[in-house]
């Protein structure tokens, strides 16, 4: 701080060389001014989102037209046994008498003349029950030291001069419906893939499942027991796809054409 002498006046205080008003203003607009580059980061983000938001609408876009027009599979998975022919073949005594024993069992492949089983006649006569056919026994059908009238029951063959078979079977009347001639089914081949075949006739009216006893020798999942109703379906092997040993049992993909994505969620549509 100095002190100046004013003439013919007291002495006074004052500021040295304070700034002006025009090097303030220059000084703020001179702060304000951002350095180059520093925006760019601000408009490449804007870019990004943009490009994000085309991109989602794009992809929604897509999946929007694709639930709407787009198709998937549509198949009903049934129980089937695949064997020769529309059921067994049955075995019968030629006449009356006492089943002694069987000679073979359930799953035993048998040839022309082999002998199932032994009768005992009332004159004490033995007499041997034969296979008509060559085959896979799939059931033994009377008990051993029961009486038999002629023409009983003896046992149930899978017959291979037959045709090879899927037997088809729905268990309510919605599939059975489903099961008319012409319809396309899949069937897996153990060990030769997969086989589309055709149905080619259906029972109009179904049969207590306790009476498909004899149509395949080991349990086929998905039938019922008892006394509950079970529709059958056939369809035909092309001649020579395979040699079976006897009655196996699948589960079959039956073709009912495609459906739309929305549909398949909401459980609707068989059409193409």
């Amino acid at each position: 701080m100095t002190v100046a002498t004013r003439p013919n006046g007291p002495d006074t205080e004052q500021p040295s060389e304070a700034p002006s008003a025009a090097t303030a203003v220059a000084a703020a607009r001179a702060a304000a001014v951002l350095e180059p580059g520093l925006d760019r980061p601000v408009g490449l983000v804007g870019a990004r989102l943009w490009a994000a938001a085309a991109a989602l609408l794009l992809v929604v876009g897509a999946g929007g037209g694709w639930t709407v027009f787009g198709t998937l599979p549509h198949t009903l998975a049934l129980p089937a046994v695949l064997a020769h022919g529309t059921a067994p073949e049955t075995v019968r005594a030629d006449r009356a008498g006492v089943l002694s024993d069987y000679r073979i069992t359930t799953g035993a492949r048998v040839a022309p003349g082999q002998v199932i089983a032994l009768l005992r006649t009332q004159a004490g006569e033995e007499l041997a029950v034969r296979a008509p056919y060559a085959g896979t026994v799939t059931a033994l059908l009377a008990t051993p030291g029961g009486a038999l009238a002629p023409g009983a029951a003896v046992a149930a063959l899978d017959s291979r001069e037959q045709p090879q078979t899927v037997r088809i079977f729905a268990t309510s009347l919605q599939d059975a419906g489903r099961l008319a001639p012409g319809r396309t089914v899949l069937v897996p081949i153990p060990g030769a893939g997969t086989v589309r075949v055709t149905v080619t006739a259906a029972d109009a009216l179904p049969v207590r499942a306790d009476s498909l006893d004899g149509t395949f020798t080991v349990p086929l999942p998905g039938l019922p027991a008892g006394a509950a109703p079970v529709w059958t379906a056939y369809a035909q092997l092309p001649t020579g796809e395979l040699g079976l040993p006897g009655p196996v049992p699948l589960t079959v993909a039956v073709d009912l054409g495609a459906r739309h994505p929305y549909q398949a969620v909401f459980g609707s549509g068989e059409g193409r």
